[in-house]
Parts: C-alpha cells; sequence; structure tokens
C-alpha cells in the first residue's frame, strides 16, 4: 500500500519532510507502547514487526530503516502502520529514541539514506 504524503505534511506542529516525494508502505508495529509521526524505526529480524530505533539492540532494531508517518497505539496489540520508505526528511523533526549519542544517530542517519531516506 503506497499513501502519498505532501511536502511539509506536519505532525503536532513538528514537519519531517521536505521537498523530495515520499514513498510510503504498510508495516506491523510490535506490541507495547504508542509510537509518533516522525519516529525512528527498527525492524526485528525474527519476525519482521516495527518498532523503534534501538542502537544498543542486537534483533535487528539497532538498525534504522524507515520512519513513522502517523501517530499509533499499539500498547494492547501489535498494528498496522504506515512507514516513510523513500523521502527527504527534516532532521528536527525526527523523533529519535531518548539516550541516543551523536555517533548512534550518525550511524542511522547512514542507515537511512542506504535505504533511500535524505536527512537534512
Amino acid at each position: 500500500m503506497q499513501q502519498m504524503i505532501k511536502h511539509g505534511d506536519v505532525i503536532k506542529d513538528r514537519a519531517f519532510l521536505g521537498d523530495h516525494p515520499v514513498i510510503t508502505m504498510s508495516g506491523i508495529l510490535k506490541q507495547g507502547r504508542a509510537y509518533v509521526a516522525g519516529e525512528v524505526l527498527g525492524q526485528v529480524t525474527a519476525d519482521k514487526k516495527l518498532t523503534g530505533l534501538a542502537p544498543a539492540a542486537s534483533d535487528g532494531t539497532q538498525a534504522a530503516m524507515a520512519i513513522l508517518a502517523g501517530d499509533v497505539d499499539a500498547t494492547a496489540s501489535d498494528e498496522p502502520c504506515v512507514i516513510v520508505a523513500h523521502a527527504e526528511a527534516v532532521a528536527e523533526g525526527l523523533v529519535w529514541p531518548e539516550g541516543i549519542t551523536a555517533v548512534q544517530k550518525a550511524a542511522a542517519v547512514a542507515q537511512l539514506q542506504a535505504v533511500g531516506i535524505y536527512v537534512k
């Protein structure tokens, strides 16, 4: 499933997408918490579910692979979502994990670029 998101889309007064055309895809967010638009996501290797980037993990979620396109509450169950798979992202609008270091963030930005998400 692809969905068009226009330039300058703002969620809760926070722009996280730039001028480049956006390509979105569907995914499944892992149960356990609420997720917010603009959040940088990783993917669990074993079950392919998405969750917040976790730089210190070793289950696949240590690698940034997408950005969440809208808020999703997955507190009670796994939930479908729309992810940004290709775009120009605005660095200041992205939601990073608490405590991420500058080195980890730089690595995540490189990982996003490798999949077609260019952070400026």
